[in-house]
């Protein structure tokens, strides 16, 4: 019995050391491979504008609508002629549209970066395929983003490799 489960700890020890033998970590920042891109670089000035047209036509004219019912029902508020009922309701609209215009900001933000986002989209697909055919050129298993990471080895960093694959070269490279 001894034996067995000697030899079954010693078959598990070696499973694990030759599995983990087969696996080959590298690490990269996708961030700054996608902002290097030169045909992003030509386009920069969509990335500042991206969704603009979309929240010129589309949360604008809301929030412009909300806007003047707000200063309208406030005036109305104030009108000392109207019963309790009505400032009541009245109020409670105010408080509505007071919430609306709150999040107005965060809205506005909102939907500006998920048009950032859908705009990048293809450049982050580019340079996810750049990754992979390099990671399997390389051996590598995974690869990681670099802020897993606390401590790697130089040597694993593929950034410079993604970059020559897509044909890009940095500033201070000849």
């Amino acid at each position: 019995m001894k034996k067995l489960r000697t030899a079954m700890l010693l078959a598990g020890i070696l499973t694990a050391a030759i599995s983990a033998a087969q696996t080959k970590i590298a690490y990269i920042r996708i961030d700054d491979i996608v902002g290097v891109m030169p045909e992003l670089g030509r386009d920069r000035v969509n990335i500042d504008t991206v969704g603009q047209q979309y929240i010129k036509d589309s949360i604008m004219p809301r929030l412009n609508y909300v806007q003047s019912e707000y200063t309208r029902k406030l005036q109305e508020y104030a009108d000392s002629s109207k019963p309790g009922s009505v400032k009541d309701r009245l109020l409670k609209d105010l408080q509505s549209y007071k919430d609306e215009l709150d999040g107005a900001d965060a809205l506005i933000q909102r939907a500006a970066e998920y048009w950032k986002q859908e705009f990048l989209k293809p450049f982050y697909a580019k340079a996810k395929k750049a990754i992979e055919a390099v990671a399997k050129e390389k051996g590598y298993t995974h690869v990681l983003n670099t802020d897993s990471f606390y401590v790697a080895p130089a040597a694993d960093d593929i950034s410079l490799l993604v970059l020559a694959k897509l044909n890009i070269k940095l500033p201070d490279q000849k």
